[in-house]
């Protein structure tokens, strides 16, 4: 029996490998996710290419990002400004399905001999390689290698190369185009969600003959069809038998002749299109036959090398070294990994809370992707965090709408999960009560600014989302003629979802203020834009004014920035008496229990504390940070990157580590029980922020970049790389010594220390770092 410990450790340790050394049927779900592909459109869980043995757990999905179904939203009670529908990921048919039989044995895991796969995080390369025996003592070896393509969005492709180690003879192959996989739920799990590809999709049409198959499905509720078709690449010796098609399922199948001692190797090509319900399903069966076709007619060789020619350029740009500690090394790669996968790169698609591994969540875009995920892509992958970002521009009719749902005569607000648009949030104390979601919207807006000074973005896209979303708070907040006609935002929710419903959230107020006050640098910075928006001098006047006067609640006896008006004085939660297995507490207590106490379920305050840089002393982020994380339960996955952050800054790198620690390994060690269903993006992008912002210690100004260097010591060595407005900039970090280098673009002046440094490139220059207390 595999213990509990061991669950926590599914795969080996390297820096550039995930490897699978052995079949463990209880962690085949952790698995299956960890060793997902995508690439930001398809996504494919890292499941067999064959049947499973009957009683194994696991959760197989194939999903398309920006493809979604839609349902009705039931409620026992349902009132005015509900939510009205849920938005699914699109889950789509299962290419990746080979299946061999030797004399009628089926060929799965039950068999097999012994069995090794391993994820290549430098080429995005999924291999596997074991021997299965058949009752009778026939040995067959089987290689395969499978990607999906980062050169060709549409595209999933397999390799398996098979030797009859001591037999010659014949078996038959059953290539499948599967649509009736079951789904996956877990109850009484609202992380979860519940995904079935039966309650998705309705067949519109199939096609099959000797050397293609295609199935056309009709996505339920939302408007698209979608198209799923597989070829293949044969050897000589290969001969059609016969296809069978049912609405769920297309299967080819084909006799293979092997020599004994001699491999035969053949390709499967899986291609995914889709397009909007009134487009003819004739154009969309063409375009995934032409796209099969090309795909079909290249060699398996060539796709591959072009696939992970986009791996090279990543990590040429991305990779980020870690020094004394190869699980750190693996933890940071793999999240870096993942994020490029799962981030969309049409402007059609954004990064859901799970990326492109697994139902949770349903598939939902959240604030992650402006907070933790944007910041990130716009020092390393620029154009991406673009393309995220177009996608909420995309949508920005549809938080017009729902503003005016909301009763707001002006602005926009964007809804705090969806896919589609609209709000699918059915908890709205806890959902669309976070109107912090347009803050957190303007928020990567500005950081892409500041990293990319990309004003043709501004003057097409940023600006107008700033507009309204800045109109939209003059509409929900107010100011209180009882307190000094001060500005005050009402009956909203913070980031910490243990405590809803609350006037004056710190973290709200505080970000509204930022937004505001970068909202009007934008519309100084580019006059033109306030003709373009007929946006008049009183309407800006009117933004100044609540900026200047934002209440942001303070306790001057705790000497502590108050989570909001009624936060400090809650009964403390008895966390001596609440047993580890009553953890997360969203499980196991009502939420009211849970509204009525201190308690935090992420970071808040602190939350504000870190995005908001130098407007907040040190002393008061320390003070800020000892009050608040004692009474903070950690159950979401978002915190602990952003208190490794807060304590860098203050200066307890032993206490940050540990915080990294457990985020940068956060999936790959399963350390809240639910990777099964899907890694956890977030906190994956907040495991670079961890680093890069708080043990290098960077902060993006409108002035440039700062450095403030603090490695713990259990990372003697970092080195990562930054793209900053068109320029690219290499950062070596040891315990005594920085070194920046700049490898290409203009001369720049970036700030170590608070004390400037001029480069230019080729020319590195070191500085020295002063030890901080790092035992604390």
């Amino acid at each position: 029996m595999t213990s509990q410990a061991d669950l926590t450790k599914a795969l080996g340790v390297a820096d550039w490998q995930l490897s699978d050394d052995s079949y463990t049927p209880e962690l085949h779900m952790l698995k299956e996710t960890l060793l997902s592909l995508g690439n930001g459109y398809i996504g494919s869980r890292g499941s067999f290419d064959e049947a499973l043995p009957a009683g194994v757990n696991h959760c197989e999905g194939t999903y398309l990002n920006g493809v979604y179904s839609s349902e009705p939203i039931t409620y026992g009670e349902s009132a005015y400004g509900f939510a009205r529908n849920n938005h699914k990921m699109l889950q789509v048919a299962n290419g990746k399905v080979l299946q061999l039989t030797v004399d009628g044995e089926t060929v799965t895991i039950g068999g097999a001999v012994n069995h090794k796969r391993q994820l290549d995080l430098q080429t995005g390369v999924l291999q596997r390689r074991w021997q299965w025996q058949s009752s009778q003592g026939k040995v067959l070896q089987l290689h395969s290698r499978r990607f999906v393509s980062q050169a060709n969005p549409h595209l999933l492709a397999i390799e398996l190369s098979i030797s009859a180690l001591n037999f010659s003879g014949d078996i038959q192959l059953d290539s499948l185009l599967d649509a009736g996989y079951p789904g996956f739920q877990k109850k009484d799990d609202p992380r979860v969600g519940v995904m079935s590809i039966a309650d998705s999709l309705s067949l519109l049409q199939q096609h099959c003959d000797s050397t293609q198959a295609l199935m056309l499905h009709q996505a339920h509720g939302s408007g698209s069809i979608v198209t799923a078709a597989m070829g293949h690449q044969l050897p000589a010796n290969a001969r059609w038998l016969a296809n069978k098609c049912t609405a769920q399922c297309i299967s080819q199948q084909f006799q293979l002749s092997l020599t004994e001692g001699e491999p035969l190797t053949l390709h499967k090509l899986v291609v995914y299109c889709h397009a909007a319900a009134d487009t003819a399903s004739e154009l969309l069966q063409q375009q995934a036959s032409s796209l099969l076709q090309h795909a079909c007619s290249q060699s398996f060789a060539s796709q591959l090398a072009a696939h992970q020619q986009y791996w090279s350029d990543f990590w040429q740009q991305a990779d980020v070294k870690i020094g004394g500690d190869t699980a750190l090394q693996q933890g940071i790669r793999f999240n870096l990994f993942s994020l490029a996968q799962a981030a969309g790169r049409n402007g059609k698609s954004n990064i859901g809370a799970k990326g492109l591994s697994g139902p949770g969540y349903d598939g939902h875009y959240f604030w992650d992707t402006e907070i933790y995920v944007v910041p990130v892509l716009s020092l390393t992958q620029p154009d991406t965090a673009r393309q995220l970002l177009t996608h909420r521009y995309s949508q920005l009719d549809a938080a017009r709408q729902r503003a005016r749902q909301m009763s707001h005569q002006r602005g926009a607000l964007y809804p705090w999960r969806t896919i589609g648009g609209e709000e699918c949030s059915a908890y709205f104390p806890a959902g669309t009560a976070q109107y912090h979601i347009n803050a957190a919207i303007a928020y990567a807006i500005r950081s892409y600014y500041l990293a990319s000074a990309d004003s043709h973005f501004i003057r097409e896209m940023g600006a107008e989302m700033l507009l309204e979303t800045s109109r939209l708070w003059l509409e929900l907040g107010f100011f209180n003629p009882r307190h000094a006609n001060r500005f005050e935002i009402h009956q909203v929710t913070g980031p910490d979802e243990y405590t809803a419903l609350v006037n004056n959230n710190f973290y709200t107020n505080a970000m509204v203020q930022l937004q505001l006050e970068f909202s009007l640098q934008i519309f100084a910075e580019y006059p033109e834009l306030k003709t373009k928006f007929a946006l008049s001098d009183s309407e800006l006047a009117s933004w100044q004014r609540a900026a200047a006067n934002m209440y942001l609640p303070y306790d001057s006896e705790l000497a502590v920035q108050a989570q909001d008006d009624s936060f400090l004085s809650k009964k403390p939660w008895d966390f001596a008496t609440t047993p580890g297995d009553k953890f997360p507490l969203l499980l196991h207590f009502h939420p009211l229990v849970i509204y009525r106490h201190q308690v935090l379920k992420q970071a808040d305050t602190v939350l504000a504390n870190v995005l908001l840089d130098n407007r907040i002393s040190p002393a008061q982020k320390a003070r800020d940070l000892a009050y608040y994380e004692p009474l903070t339960t950690h159950d979401s996955s978002l915190s602990g990157c952003i208190h490794s952050i807060a304590f860098a800054e203050t200066g307890n790198t032993g206490q940050a580590q540990r915080f990294f620690g457990d985020s940068a390994r956060m999936d790959l060690d399963n350390h809240h029980g639910n990777t099964e269903v899907g890694v956890h993006i977030a906190c994956m992008a907040g495991s670079w922020l961890s680093l890069v912002m708080g043990f290098a210690g960077l902060r993006v100004r409108s002035d440039g970049l700062y450095f403030q260097p603090r490695l713990p010591q259990a990372i003697p060595e970092l080195d990562f790389r930054l793209c900053y407005q068109g320029r690219v900039l290499q950062v070596s970090l040891t315990k005594q010594q920085a070194c920046y280098q700049l490898h290409s673009g203009a001369p720049l002046t970036l700030h170590h220390a608070n004390q400037p440094l001029q480069l230019s490139v080729g020319a590195p220059v070191q500085c020295s770092i002063v030890a901080l207390n790092e035992d604390l």
